[in-house]
């Protein structure tokens, strides 16, 4: 199996990476077979929660404003780090819409770099996805609209500046984005926001002493992360008002996948996936979720009780090699990721958890004489190309969906992959032994060693011959190493424009 050559920006990247590696493997060594991360002791605090966005809403148009900017928060208690965050400080608001809302976000950079923001899960025209052909220059402010097409589910936001996006999330650009729809408006399911509708986006991260961010990429690891975080701290607690509680789960990390439990091992209710409800609740223990995955779950909580939501060991340690000459990919590390508290006595009891959620998300993409397309993923590659911003790898000339191979070729690394404009059915998992969660409709699918997923395809049809989408794995190391191929989406007959992104259309607009 002959490895992709490694471009230059990378071969250097990683040998700076390996000057720290010495440091960085010792203290990764000190910790082993600790279940507590650095800076998780010391009093719980309260889970903060997103604020939702403050939009301007008349009929079916919505208009939000985000600065993405500067600031400082307590990631770790009583230590300061110098983050980034929409409109505050860290992390960024909760944007909501509804199917058939008009939405522009204007978003202004107040960052003193480039960046972009991409929509992830939504479909919408290329122009704009926010993608890495939208550079969003310090000072200018990009304003996208489209018209919401998804139905109800938990979206993100989060950057897209090619070779750059691990590091602008990890510092702390990411965002929820939830849709309604009349499926949503129907279901007897929690749904006040802060209350008992809670996000839960787990990160994690690597820190100096000072409390500062180590921002250095591990070799082949990237910004894997030793200290996890909920909603922007460690050591969160939730104090529960409600006996059931419905958690939005996010993976907004650059690198980790978290196998979720709960220290009882009590079940719950996995109602939905990346792309939207499923036609019925399923009942789970325990939940695979990984980078760019999102997952809502309904947890039942007796008065009074304290229970944890941890990561726990993955069995199988994903497929992925115990042994020397393999990387840790963290698949044996167990965190406490959230302390939780029942409710008060008086509590009102709980009605019984709907038997059907959405009965559409039962049926699949017709994919009889559907185009299909394979994709191999290895190291740093696809079909043993790297990311070119100006080479398209897939022209779709069709409104219908499509059959796509993913397999991930490495016998000893994890992949992941993400479609832009689309959501998926994985058809069938093969090649592997392990487990992963592959239920109802999704857009990032997490793939073992030598695992090949199935996947039937649907897109947004928004023809445009010079705005490409991206696909590509979520492990963000990878992805800015160039593990990222780009389609674009014509009328039929149609070819992608000699020129992509760009032109006097698409820049943002300066602000001052």
């Amino acid at each position: 199996m002959q490895l992709p050559e490694i471009n230059r920006r990378a071969f250097i990247k990683g040998a700076g990476a390996t000057v720290a590696m010495v440091a960085a493997s010792r203290f990764l060594v000190a910790c082993a077979g600790d279940s507590t991360p650095r800076g998780y002791g010391g009093e719980p605090r309260p889970l903060p929660i997103p604020p939702l966005a403050e939009g301007e809403r008349e009929g079916n148009r919505v208009i939000y404003r985000l600065t993405a900017q500067e600031g400082q928060s307590n990631i770790l208690p009583d230590v300061t780090t110098r983050t980034w965050g929409f409109n505050g400080d860290h992390l960024g608001p909760t944007l909501t819409a509804r199917k058939g809302d008009e939405v522009t976000v204007e978003i202004t950079n107040g960052l003193g770099e480039m960046t972009t923001i991409h929509w992830h899960g939504m479909k919408l025209p290329g122009i704009a996805d926010g993608g890495p052909h939208s550079p969003i220059e310090p000072g200018e402010t990009w304003s996208p609209s489209w018209t919401v097409s998804n139905t109800a589910a938990t979206l993100w936001y989060h950057p897209h500046p090619h070779g750059l996006t691990g590091l602008h999330a990890y510092r702390g650009l990411a965002g929820a984005f939830v849709i309604e729809d009349e499926v949503s408006d129907s279901l007897d399911i929690p749904k006040d926001y802060g209350v008992d509708d809670i996000p839960v986006v787990l990160m994690d991260h690597r820190f100096h002493e000072d409390g500062s961010l180590d921002e250095e990429d591990l070799p082949d690891l990237g910004l894997l992360g030793d200290t996890p975080t909920v909603n922007g701290i460690t050591g969160a607690h939730f104090d529960a008002t409600t006996r059931r509680v419905r958690f939005r789960l996010l993976d907004g990390s650059n690198m980790r996948f978290f196998n979720l439990a709960f220290s009882d091992d009590r079940p719950f209710q996995v109602i939905a996936g990346d792309s939207g409800f499923f036609a019925e609740p399923l009942e789970r223990s325990s939940l695979i979720i990984g980078p760019g995955e999102r997952w809502e779950i309904l947890v039942d909580l007796e008065p009074g009780e304290d229970v944890t939501l941890r990561s726990v060991a993955f069995p199988g340690n994903f497929g992925v090699p115990e042994d020397e000459y393999t990387p840790d990919f963290g698949f044996a590390d167990s965190f406490d990721l959230l302390t939780i508290t029942g409710p008060a006595e008086e509590a009102p009891s709980t009605p019984a958890i709907p038997g059907v959620f959405d009965p559409a998300a039962r049926q699949d993409p017709d994919v009889i004489d559907a185009p299909e397309r394979t994709f191999v993923l290895n190291t740093f590659s696809i079909n043993d190309q790297m990311m070119d911003m100006q080479r398209v790898d897939v022209v779709i000339d069709h409104d219908g969906p499509e059959i796509w191979e993913v397999t991930n070729d490495n016998s000893d690394w994890p992949h992941n992959f993400h479609i832009h404009n689309a959501r998926f059915k994985v058809v069938s998992m093969t090649g592997t032994d392990i487990e992963v969660p592959v239920d109802g409709w999704k857009d990032t699918v997490g793939l073992p060693p030598g695992a090949t997923a199935r996947l039937a395809v649907e897109f947004g049809y928004h023809p445009d011959p010079a705005w490409p989408y991206m696909y590509h794995c979520h492990m963000l190391y990878h992805e800015d190493q160039g593990m990222m191929g780009q389609f674009v989406i014509v009328e039929p007959g149609g070819q992608p424009a000699d020129q992509l992104g760009g032109g006097s259309h698409a820049h943002a607009h300066h602000v001052g």
